[in-house]
C-alpha cells in the first residue's frame, strides 16, 4: 500500500457510477470490465441499485485473504457483504470484474417495500439503511405509518415479527426521520443525508465506523451547530481550502468520535445558519477517484 491507498495504478480509472446506483465514491477502469468502490469506512455491506450486469467477483485490492460474499437479486440490486473482510486503516478499495462493460440503469425502480416488511427483517443494519435509502429517494415511510416528532409515542402498526431494534433507532432518531424530505444532491456528501422541513438541518447517514472525519462540499451556509441526533454530543468541525478571494466553500470535515457511533447507523444533525444553499457549479463529483 502507498499512501493509504492500495495499488490499482495498473488500470486508468475514468469517471464512477451514479450516486443514484451506488451512494459511495466509484470509478471505472479505462475498459469499463472493472469497478472500484472506494470504501471510507468499516463497515458490514453495501448496495449497488439498477445493476443490469451481474459481476463475474469480486475481491478486495491488497487482500487476497478476504472473502466478499455476493447477493444478486430479482431487483437489479447487488450487496456486498464485507463480514469476513479486515478494513484498512485509510481507505479499503473493492474490486468488482465483469465479463464484459456493466450496464446501470438510469431509471430503475426503486426497491418499494413497505415500512412493516423493512421492519419484519431481523437484518437490523440492513432494515435501517433501507429506510435511510427510500428516505433519500424522496418516500418518508416512518412519517407516513405513523412517527410522530418525539419518537416515543410512536404509532408504527407492529407485528409479532418486528424487529425491536429497527423500532428503537427510528424513535431515537425521529428528529431525523419525522417530515424530512430527500437531502443532499451528489456531490457534496459520499453518502445518504436527509433534510428537514424548515430546510436549515441537515442529517447525515453516516454507516459503520468511519476511517477519518466526513466531509461535506458545497455549503455556502454558515454552521451554527453540529451534534450526533438522538444522542445530543456537540461535534467541532474543520474548514479547509476556502480562498478569502472566491466564493466556493470550502470543505467541511466533521469528525465523529468511534464512541459516540450507533451500532446501527449514525446520524450528524448540521444545524445551517439560515434554510441551505448549495453551491453547484463544478462541484467535484463524488464518484470520482478522488
Amino acid at each position: 500500500m502507498a499512501d493509504g491507498l492500495p495499488k490499482i495504478s495498473k488500470y486508468e480509472t475514468t469517471r464512477g457510477i451514479p450516486f443514484k446506483n451506488y451512494k459511495g465514491k466509484s470509478s471505472l477502469s479505462a475498459s469499463k470490465k472493472f469497478l472500484f468502490l472506494y470504501l471510507e469506512e468499516a463497515k458490514n455491506f453495501t448496495k449497488i441499485y439498477g445493476l443490469e450486469t451481474k459481476p463475474t467477483s469480486a475481491k478486495i485490492i491488497g487482500d487476497p485473504s478476504a472473502v466478499i460474499q455476493t447477493d444478486y437479486n430479482v431487483e437489479k440490486t447487488l450487496t456486498l457483504n464485507f463480514s469476513n473482510v479486515k478494513f484498512d486503516k485509510d481507505v479499503t478499495v473493492a474490486e468488482l470484474t465483469f465479463d464484459t462493460p456493466p450496464v446501470f440503469l438510469k431509471n430503475f425502480k426503486e426497491e418499494d417495500h413497505p415500512l412493516a416488511e423493512i421492519l419484519d427483517n431481523k437484518n437490523t443494519q440492513e432494515a435501517v439503511y433501507t429506510i435511510a435509502n427510500t428516505l433519500y429517494n424522496g418516500s418518508n415511510l416512518p412519517t407516513s405509518s405513523g412517527l410522530i416528532s418525539d419518537g416515543l409515542n410512536m404509532k408504527i402498526k407492529k407485528t409479532p415479527n418486528t424487529n425491536q431494534e429497527t423500532l428503537q433507532w427510528i424513535s431515537k432518531h425521529a428528529e431525523a426521520l419525522y417530515e424530512t424530505e430527500k437531502g443532499l444532491p451528489d456531490g457534496h456528501y459520499s453518502g445518504m443525508s436527509a433534510l428537514s422541513k424548515d430546510k436549515q438541518t441537515l442529517y447525515l447517514f453516516v454507516e459503520g465506523t468511519p476511517t477519518g472525519p466526513i466531509a461535506l462540499k458545497g455549503i455556502k451556509n454558515g454552521i451554527a451547530r453540529i451534534r450526533v441526533a438522538g444522542e445530543g454530543t456537540m461535534l467541532s468541525h474543520t474548514i479547509y481550502n476556502k480562498l478569502y478571494w472566491s466564493d466556493r466553500p470550502g470543505i467541511i470535515y466533521i469528525d465523529i468520535p468511534k464512541e459516540k457511533l450507533d451500532k446501527q447507523m449514525t446520524v450528524i444533525a448540521v444545524l445551517l445558519n439560515k434554510p441551505l444553499e448549495l453551491y453547484r457549479e463544478n462541484v467535484g463529483a463524488i464518484e470520482n477517484n478522488l
